[in-house]
């Protein structure tokens, strides 16, 4: 560019402010064709397994097994899954050991149980039992800490109790009708050298027997560990049935805690929790909730103030449901007893709203009751972990259900609660009422969509002051296909006080987009939610998508996979929390959304986990060098990344007194005047300069069209004592930056 002319164009720049032109949200695209991302989650549910006390009894679980701790014995409990006919329990006690005719050690002795959050240990004079909680099963080893007395091989008898039946082939298992069960692995001895030998295993009339051979317990350095493994037979279907989870984060720990429901057999249910490090999402252990009855429908929150997870499901025992709790510290790992919130009555579908702020010591629970509505209380876990709660209060009544609550309620305390209100027979309308952190109510209910279209299953998340509600709308081309829509509203003393149009968060026509989540990620919006294209049921993906703070998308989406293989298809039940949920004062845009994946050949489930953003790091960005004189350095802290508000351009060492600019254009040749480098502009601005540093922002694009964009910008600055421009003399430039857009 001739120089005559670049001071025009700068002349003209300066005066006019020419802006890039960036669209306002991205438009409906078909499925098959749109911005999709694929996704490998983290499976939450291939190591877990741990060792937990609580409500006076010591249970240990894995992905396809409970284990209960007894005095002297253990009942082994397989996870069967849904399909499986009845539960099978499989009780094993220690009876004795004996090397050739001299028995060393009995089941007469009372022994000494000891356990950490991985193993279990019960010691006797003679020998120990240990059990080590593993992904694959539950470990089972003996342990003699020198040798023991007599001639002849080592012989370990146990008795079992169970009403599977037992078979005896390459390994010992009891089995159903189905196949399904429990199955010892192989017996191995390793003594304190590492030096092993293969054992053998045999059915007795009263249980089974282990048996190590003289040739090697003679000559073994001890401590001998003598070790099988108790896992779970799977002849007919792989099970493992892991379902329905959800998910919180804390800050004090930095940990995630995610809950599911874990299948047995016909029905017959339980819940596990896993604590997961937020930084690697691996896990830091496990545990079973101990209570009589089946229990499913399992939500967990966090209580700030005293740094408490608090788990809360449906218990079902005789004909009645109960909404059950439990907290616990997950640092030390000590729990409350399970105490009941409400109950028994016709009871179901608990929800959570966290108190994420260091002042208080409680959150809000609310349930449907089958006679009442939507019920709720504030529960609260003092310092000696005891549970109180408040009062209950009735939140809606008359035709309300699929409720749901903001994840927490900001640094004012003031939580949304939505549902869905259907008549019989006619379309379902969302509703919203605003309760303050004690469960009081804030102002009256409003309608959030009560248009002609059935709507329902509604999510909400917010900060306190706005909120963002999304639930599936009937589309009006296709009544069999539903759509994301979406609304924002913000609240007031008075209640609900404003809200916006509705807003088409998901819209496919024909497709079935529905079972949404939403999140708050930093001061923008996490969407997670299942879809299905028109063809074979249970062909369900879970996808996520990031929303600016107006609702409109961030880039395009992202498609969640967890389980390798074309039998794990069905993606369901996501549910999404955001860093900013656990902590409303971090600027962090982090989240995790948790899910399942099960598949339509076996029908087991396992729970996987996604780290997802509002923005990303974004695109690379280099410095080119240039510039000239006393212009200073510029550089950025990014990312350069869809969705970034204030994208920075920050400059460093100018003159005190230099008026600085930014120009930022596209990659070209440089325009050239004498010895200054300088990038051609397409937009100039003004950058205020305090001693020497200038700061000023830029809203990247949004919409995943502009991907890949590159900008090169530099900083101008005038009332410079230096000519390196004939043309401008007084100016001097900065380097050049050139940045790369990315997700």
């Amino acid at each position: 560019m001739p120089i005559p002319a670049f001071a025009l164009a700068l002349e003209l720049l300066i005066a006019c402010l020419v802006a890039l032109a960036t669209s306002a949200g991205a438009p409906a695209q078909d499925r098959h064709v749109g911005p999709v991302r694929e996704a490998k989650a983290t499976l939450a549910t291939a190591d877990f397994a741990g060792v937990m006390e609580n409500n006076g009894a010591l249970l240990g679980v894995g992905r396809r097994w409970r284990v209960t701790f007894g005095a002297d014995d253990v009942e082994f409990l397989p996870a069967l899954g849904k399909t499986a006919p009845r539960p099978a329990p499989w009780r094993s006690r220690f009876v004795e050991a004996r090397r050739g005719d001299h028995v060393f050690a009995t089941g007469a002795e009372t022994p000494t149980r000891e356990h950490d959050r991985r193993s279990v240990t019960y010691r006797r004079s003679a020998i120990d039992e240990r059990f080590v909680a593993r992904a694959d099963g539950l470990k089972q080893s003996f342990v003699l800490r020198e040798p023991p007395r007599g001639r002849g091989d080592l012989v370990v008898r146990l008795a079992i109790d169970t009403a599977l039946h037992a078979t005896a082939g390459d390994r010992v298992s009891w089995r159903d009708e189905g196949g399904g069960g429990v199955e010892l692995g192989r017996v191995v001895g390793i003594d304190a050298l590492g030096n092993r030998c293969d054992g053998a295993m045999r059915l007795t009339d009263d249980g089974v027997e282990f048996t190590l051979p003289e040739s090697f317990v003679g000559s073994a350095a001890y401590p001998l560990e003598l070790d099988p493994l108790i896992g779970v037979a799977t002849e007919a279907l792989p099970a493992a049935d892991c379902d329905f989870p959800d998910v919180v984060f804390d800050a004090n720990t930095g940990t995630y805690c995610v809950v599911w429901t874990q299948f047995f057999a016909n029905g017959s249910t339980g819940i596990v929790a896993g604590v997961f490090y937020a930084s690697s999402l691996t896990l830091a252990y496990a545990f079973a909730i101990n209570q009589t009855g089946d229990e499913d429908s399992a939500r967990v929150g966090v209580i700030g103030g005293t740094g408490l997870y608090l788990i809360v499901w449906v218990n079902r025992a005789n004909g009645q449901s109960s909404i059950s709790g439990l907290a616990f510290e997950p640092t030390q790992a000590v729990a409350t007893d399970v105490f009941t919130i409400d109950g028994p009555a016709g009871l179901e579908a608990p929800i959570l709203s966290s108190e994420a702020t260091v002042f208080d010591d409680d959150l809000l629970v609310a349930w449907l009751d089958d006679t009442y509505g939507l019920l709720g209380c504030s529960v609260t876990i003092d310092n000696q972990l005891q549970p109180s709660a408040t009062p209950i209060v009735q939140i809606a009544g008359g035709n309300v259900g699929e409720a749901a609550i903001s994840k927490q309620g900001g640094n004012p305390g003031v939580h949304l609660v939505t549902w869905t209100d259907r008549p019989p027979g006619s379309p379902g309308w969302i509703r919203a009422q605003v309760v303050d952190n004690d469960m009081n109510l804030i102002g009256p209910g409003v309608w959030i969509q009560n248009t002609p279209q059935n709507a329902g299953w509604s999510a909400v998340d917010g900060d306190g002051f706005k909120f963002l509600i999304a639930w599936e709308e009937q589309e009006i081309g296709n009544p069999s296909a539903t759509d994301i829509r979406g609304r924002l509203v913000t609240v007031g003393a008075g209640g609900i006080t404003s809200q916006s149009p509705v807003i088409d968060l998901v819209l496919y026509p024909n497709d079935s987009d529905y079972a949404a989540d939403v999140a708050l990620l930093g001061d923008k919006f996490g969407l997670t939610w299942m879809a299905s294209a028109p063809g074979a049921a249970f062909f369900d993906d879970v996808y996520f998508k990031a929303l600016a703070p107006n609702g409109t998308p961030i880039g395009g989406e992202l498609r969640l996979d967890l389980t390798p293989g074309n039998a794990y298809t069905y993606e369901h039940g996501p549910r999404i929390v955001g860093k900013r949920d656990g902590d409303p004062d971090t600027a962090s845009d982090a989240g995790v959304v948790v899910f399942a994946d099960q598949s339509t050949v076996t029908a087991d489930s396992n729970v996987g986990l996604q780290a997802v953003e509002s923005m990303g790091p974004g695109g690379a960005v280099v410095d080119l060098g240039g510039g000239c004189g006393p212009g200073g350095v510029a550089s950025t802290p990014g990312p350069f990344a869809l969705g970034n508000t204030a994208f920075a351009f920050e400059l460093h060492g100018a003159q005190s007194l230099a008026i600085p600019f930014v120009v930022v254009g596209v990659p070209a040749p440089h325009a050239q005047c004498g010895v200054c480098a300088i990038v051609q502009p397409i937009l100039l601005f003004f950058a205020p300069n305090t001693a020497g540093t200038a700061t000023t922002t830029w809203a990247t694009p949004t919409e995943a069209s502009w991907l890949g964009l590159q900008i090169e910008f530099q900083f101008v600055t005038f009332n410079v004592n230096y000519v390196g421009c004939p043309a401008l003399p007084g100016m001097a430039t900065s380097n050049i930056v050139r940045a790369t857009l990315d997700y």
